[in-house]
């Protein structure tokens, strides 16, 4: 299923324009300046407006939108989109081009569509592939923003790693009136956060059941072949036991490594045997892994981590047999479903409610959550309380980075919009905030030109909205993170995951990997970009090797530089 899209819009609608690519064949929409090549699905609604990707009517139960009247062109895009983002959602980008000549492009709040865009001298550019913007070539990089994403996940904005090419954020809308573009948040994550009146947790876990199998059924009954990545985790599993009863076939993939941790096949297999899923399991093989090779040269940061190629090579094994139509994945679930593991929600329930018995339990539940007795969660409450109401605030790791480098981004602060908290907000909802803003990095696994689309169905607007409006402390009711989803999926998994507590991961494969290739990561790093543009500190690489703890993080953080280093010299060589 080829996929992807590109749009041109010209500053000066009456001087014709050559399309930087996909210009092979007729636009599949134009009009007043505006030209439009896709191939994902499309809706149009009017000679002015056209929908590219999936769109569904809000439910339950939602269904999938493939026609709209002529009329409701203007409808939906009156007053900010107003009934497009409240009746309906999906992964789409919406076009409108008003009577004044004025374009607007929406992306849609779950991010789920790729979009970027670049502008020029006279015109601008979106596509959902930077590869449609820009072509290696030295100088491409900005090697600023890559120190930016490796020092924090918080810090990054709109930019992405490439000079002048930034990402429309989801929610966002690109307004070009042919003298100016700019960019407005039709739809903020802040706008959903009060809870509904007398919500309480056995209401919320059945209004979270409830919008998770309608959004992730209905994304699921899109495809005829479904492949799922299963690590035994809760919100993989969610998404597995959810999809299962609208998809044409769903094959469920867990991967395991050298290690302990590395291996959750048995949870994989609980849940298989639970739901009667087909289960496939495939080892983390080292020799798929090129450290001069990165993963993801398509991903507009260079975050992917190396050990992923052994992802593509299963991947593309499986492809062959199963006929591939969509990748799905919990992704984005612990964010979402607010794993949280602070004193954090203890603030919010003391903000909103004052002292109270409730509150008691809400300590409680913090100390057998986190292992800390009562004094010391107080005392880390009142800590954050101090520091700017307890509200959430950016870090930054300067390891393996040069500190003037640091400096500048520390100074420059958060750049993400939604970052930007109102001044009224509990300071649990800025926490949560911050991790929906992380979900949404790089959600595209490979090209859709040339790749079946990855869905991440955990991000789907009805879903992100609801769990905004859920207050931080039921999600660790009962000293169980992401509690209120446990709650609503009892009796729909095996009791194995929907109890478990701690989670393994590709950390031994990691540490493989640097075992294997020490030395020519280290000459990777010496001799590369990352060095020469004055970002890479080299006394990370001189310490000693440590078996600690802080060597194993150390480590996590010289194979971080080098799939950066990966990545950035491919988008710095020319390859014609």
């Amino acid at each position: 299923m080829a996929g992807g899209f590109q749009i041109e819009i010209a500053l000066q609608p009456e001087r014709e324009l050559l399309a930087r690519s996909r210009a092979t064949r007729p636009p599949t929409f134009a009009f007043a300046g505006v030209r439009l090549w896709s191939d994902e699905p499309i809706i149009q609604i009017d000679p002015q407006t056209i929908i590219i990707g999936h769109l569904f009517s809000r439910g339950p139960p939602s269904r999938r939108i493939v026609s709209l009247s002529p009329g409701d062109g203007r409808r939906l895009a009156a007053d900010k989109a107003r009934l497009l983002l409240t009746a309906y959602w999906g992964g789409y980008v919406m076009v409108r081009i008003d009577e004044a000549g004025t374009v607007n492009v929406l992306r849609d709040p779950s991010g789920a569509l790729p979009c970027y865009f670049l502008r020029e001298t006279d015109r601008v550019i979106l596509a959902g592939d930077i590869a449609d913007l820009a072509s290696p070539a030295s100088g491409q990089v900005d090697f600023e923003e890559i120190a930016r994403v490796i020092a924090s996940g918080d810090a990054r904005g709109r930019r992405t790693c490439l000079k002048g090419i930034d990402e429309l954020i989801a929610g966002e809308c690109l307004v070009i009136d042919r003298s100016h573009v700019s960019i407005k948040p039709w739809w903020s994550p802040w706008d959903h956060i009060d809870p509904p009146p007398e919500m309480n947790f056995p209401e919320a876990a059945v209004r979270l059941r409830e919008t998770i199998t309608d959004c992730v059924g209905t994304w699921a009954s899109c495809f005829s072949s479904i492949l799922l990545g299963s690590s035994g985790g809760l919100d993989s599993s969610i998404v597995a036991a959810t999809a299962a009863p609208t998809a044409g076939r769903l094959t469920c993939l867990t991967l395991f490594g050298p290690d302990f941790d590395g291996d959750e096949r048995r949870y994989a297999a609980a849940l298989a045997d639970f739901s009667g899923l087909d289960l496939r399991e495939a080892s983390r093989e080292i020799e798929d892994v090129d450290i001069t090779r990165t993963a993801r040269p398509h991903h507009p940061w260079p975050v992917v981590p190396l050990g992923a190629q052994t992802n593509d090579a299963i991947h593309r094994r499986l492809q062959q047999e199963l006929s591939i139509d969509a990748h799905f994945s919990g992704n984005g679930g612990d964010g979402i479903l607010c794993s949280i593991r602070s004193a954090v929600p203890f603030l919010d329930r003391f903000l909103a409610e004052g002292p109270s018995s409730a509150l008691s339990d809400t300590l409680r539940d913090i100390c057998v959550l986190t292992g800390a007795d009562k004094i010391t969660v107080l005392r880390h409450a009142w800590r954050r309380y101090r520091r700017d109401g307890g509200r959430h605030g950016v870090q930054y790791s300067a390891s393996g980075l040069c500190a003037d480098v640091v400096a500048r981004i520390e100074t420059n602060g958060a750049m993400h919009p939604w970052l930007a908290a109102p001044d009224d907000v509990l300071p649990g909802k800025t926490v949560h905030t911050a991790y929906l803003m992380r979900t949404q990095q790089g959600v595209e696994l490979y090209p859709r030109a040339v790749s079946p689309p990855h869905i991440a169905p955990l991000l789907s607007q009805p879903i992100v909205e609801l769990c905004l409006s859920i207050p931080t402390w039921m999600w660790i009711s009962g000293g169980l993170n992401r509690a209120v989803a446990r709650k609503a999926f009892e009796g729909w998994l095996p009791e194995i995951i929907t109890r478990r507590t701690q989670k393994g991961g590709p950390g031994g494969f990691d540490l493989a990997i640097y075992r294997r290739h020490r030395s020519a990561l280290h000459e990777h790093l010496r001799g590369g970009l990352l060095a020469d543009a004055g970002v890479l500190d080299m006394t990370l690489l001189d310490a000693p090797e440590d078996p600690s703890w802080r060597g194993i993080e150390r480590i996590q953080h010289i194979l971080a530089l080098g799939a950066a280093e990966s990545w950035a010299r491919w988008w710095s060589t020319s390859k014609i």
